[in-house]
């Protein structure tokens, strides 16, 4: 169904107005960001028996998240004396076995991809999953694959097809498109309602079947597979919508869920709780999930972040809830907070109107059914929250106003937490990965535009950190951006080639000036050289006759090489990609980009010039008709039921815009509004909303 948006510029302006204000209201504001709380059961399909006792054993893989490792997101163990030795695995929209990519592709649905040889990547499998895919395990022969019926929104749009890159190298393959690709029309909405966790049949990887699937009444947040089991966190309300799961409890409460993967081929639905709150974040150890959620304290005004210990010893998958407790501020992702040593650590980011605090608060776990504070220590206050990470007995966090303070916190003693050392530099990091006595961490440089960088600290001194070196990627004074600011996924540090990988994303404009008759000026926009009509302050501001007109616009994805050993950051070659690039990772002796698009594959012998050695297209040509110059795919399903709110139709003029959890998030991490939100927001919003009474929305009844 073809989507038109019959207004004016104006109306379109003064939506973008309110929107923003929207935005702003909500960017720190965790609980209209993520409003996730609900309840959960299990309807088990089409699988049966008891829990095998001859567990599988874990499937070789690689692709794992930013080179740490499989089991490196959480601590193997809480440091107690109660750890059982069962492996921790974070799940992906990706994992490589032996020779094989499984992939989750939002059009395609699973695609297995033979990389026997990296230098000719061939889809030789699909499945089409129905819903939003949220993440991917794969034990032996089955995958176990998370989908959503939460979101599953495209837009159409009229683009022209994009050429593919070329292959110039003598004894290169070309593009492969993919013999599998599947029509539009087989892009099927999902059929279920909430979350489920489909069983894949992978015995025969040209023809992956879905052998049952097990419903969960609510909606999946996050998961670990813990030993032989998988456990889900969720909640029961819409995010998007805001509307209660189908089946479940009326009531705003998460979930969490186990199911005993032991046996591949016959998981069981072990156990399934509610929890309080909206079972947001999760960190995991052997024995225990403590599961986040977001909470507003309406007598004092303040955000809290609530905090329940699930009980994970049982190695078949019984669990049990333990003590639940408060933590004022909230958090923006996992790695605020962690288990260690017998201490639960978080740190949290307060505000309201007038103030803003970042504290570092410790828990006592010594007994998991009466959790007791520990310490509370300020770390600064009137800046924004923009990454934490905790590395053993050390923690840091990184702040913003101007500057991005980077602070280290000296966590051995967790009745007595210190911040030892304070570094001052340019822009903010949004995830941080320890290396020992070395810190790299992916953020934002904003001293020249607005562009992702990675920077390399030497923290081996805790009172005095010192910047070894910066990568900026993307041209000076433009605004790039890549997925690694929000999704620490979508980048790669592979040490044991000291590489680090990380994706861009970038346009480049080319601005003229009409006199109203007729082209009287190009000029690159690049080149900082202003219209001859116009102030250079404010580009558009001199003209009287003249307009400033986009004449021609240039999209670039990329993917950036960067060396790094102990003594710094060294910067090596780049290459381009057919589309946004959401993975990176290496596969033989080849790097590998993944996009929407395809599967890229590049010889990095050289690693100042990489060239592709080969690509896998996942679109037919007819597909590829309707990506754009910057790789995004405008085919695809309509609206998926149930979407309780009326079409809004588009017309043939300018982009269509959706919104989601992770896009918004990118949006006011880039434009830094936490810190200052308020003005923007009381301007934009009222002002908005007066103006939008004098538009009107032509509406229609979805078919």
């Amino acid at each position: 169904m073809t989507r038109r948006l019959a207004a004016t510029s104006a109306t379109f302006a003064l939506t973008a107005l309110l929107t923003l204000g929207l935005l702003a209201s909500t960017a720190c504001d965790t609980a209209l960001q993520n409003n996730l709380v609900g309840s959960t059961q299990f309807n088990n399909e089409e699988i049966g028996g008891p829990p095998s006792a001859n567990p599988a054993p874990l499937a070789p893989q690689s692709g794992d998240a930013a080179g740490q490792g499989e089991f490196a997101a959480d601590d193997a163990t809480d440091g107690g004396t109660n750890d059982v030795l069962r492996d921790i695995e974070e799940a992906d929209v990706i994992k490589v076995v032996d020779n094989t990519m499984y992939a989750l592709n939002p059009f395609k649905g699973l695609l297995v991809i033979d990389v026997t040889n990296p230098d000719k990547p061939e889809v030789i499998g699909q499945l089409n999953m129905g819903g939003r895919g949220v993440e991917l395990y794969v034990v032996g022969d089955r995958a176990f694959v998370i989908t959503s019926a939460d979101s599953y929104l495209y837009g159409y749009y009229g683009g022209g097809a994009i050429d593919l890159p070329a292959v110039d190298e003598p004894g290169i393959a070309e593009p492969v498109v993919a013999d599998v690709a599947v029509a539009n029309d087989s892009i099927a909405p999902p059929e279920f309602d909430g979350s489920r966790l489909a069983v894949i049949d992978l015995s025969d990887r040209t023809n992956p079947t879905q052998q049952g699937k097990i419903n969960l009444v609510g909606y999946a947040n996050e998961s670990r597979r813990v030993g032989d089991v998988i456990y889900v966190i969720g909640t029961n309300v819409n995010r998007y919508y805001n509307y209660y799961a189908p089946g479940s409890e009326q009531e705003d409460q998460g979930f969490v869920a186990s199911i005993n993967v032991a046996d591949p081929a016959d998981p069981q639905p072990i156990d399934r709780l509610n929890i309080p709150g909206d079972g947001l974040y999760l960190h995991a150890t052997n024995t225990a999930i403590y599961a986040a959620a977001y909470s507003y304290d309406f007598n004092n005004n303040e955000e809290m972040t609530d905090v329940q210990i699930v009980d994970i010893s049982d190695a078949g998958g019984a669990i049990t809830l333990r003590d639940a407790f408060t933590v004022p501020g909230n958090i923006r992702n996992r790695f605020y907070m962690d288990a260690y040593d017998g201490a639960f650590r978080i740190v949290t980011e307060s505000w309201g109107f007038g103030f803003q605090q970042v504290r570092l608060f410790t828990y006592d776990l010594s007994d998991m059914d009466d959790v007791k504070p520990l310490a509370e220590v300020q770390i600064i206050e009137n800046e924004s929250l923009e990454a934490v990470r905790f590395d053993g007995v050390r923690g840091y966090a990184v702040t913003f106003l101007r500057v991005d303070p980077l602070f280290v916190l000296d966590l051995a003693d967790a009745a007595n937490p210190k911040v030892t050392g304070e570094l001052e530099v340019p822009g903010w990091s949004t995830h941080i990965e320890p290396r020992g006595e070395r810190l790299i961490a992916v953020g934002i440089d904003d001293t020249d535009g607005n562009r992702p960088a990675i920077a390399y600290y030497d923290v081996s001194d805790p009172t005095l950190p010192t910047q070894l070196s910066r990568v900026i990627l993307g041209p000076p004074g433009s605004y790039t951006s890549s997925n690694a600011t929000y999704d620490e996924k979508a980048f790669k540090i592979i040490d044991e080639l000291g590489l680090i990988v990380m994706p861009y994303h970038h346009y480049e404009y080319d601005f003229a000036e009409d006199d109203g008759f007729g082209f009287e000026d190009d000029f690159d926009r690049d080149d900082g050289a202003p219209p001859p009509s116009s102030d250079a302050s404010s580009p558009n501001s001199g003209a009287t006759t003249a307009q400033i007109l986009l004449a021609d616009s240039r999209c670039t994805n990329g993917v950036q090489l960067v060396d790094f050993s102990d003594d710094g950051l060294t910067r090596r070659g780049n290459f381009e990609h057919v589309g946004e690039v959401s993975r990176v990772g290496v596969i033989g002796d080849r790097v590998f980009a993944l996009s929407d698009i395809g599967l890229q594959t590049v010889n990095i012998d050289d690693r100042d010039a990489p060239t592709m050695s080969g690509m896998a297209i996942f679109f037919s040509d007819e597909e590829m008709a309707n990506v754009d110059e910057c790789g995004y795919f405008y085919g695809g399903p309509e609206f998926g039921a149930p979407f309780p709110i009326d079409d809004i139709e588009f017309n043939d003029v300018g982009p269509i815009f959706f919104f989601d959890g992770d896009a918004v998030a990118a949006l006011m991490s880039a434009l830094q509004s936490c810190g200052g939100v308020g003005v923007l927001a009381l301007t934009a919003m009222p002002v908005g909303v007066l103006l939008m009474r004098r538009q009107r929305w032509n509406r229609r009844t979805r078919r």
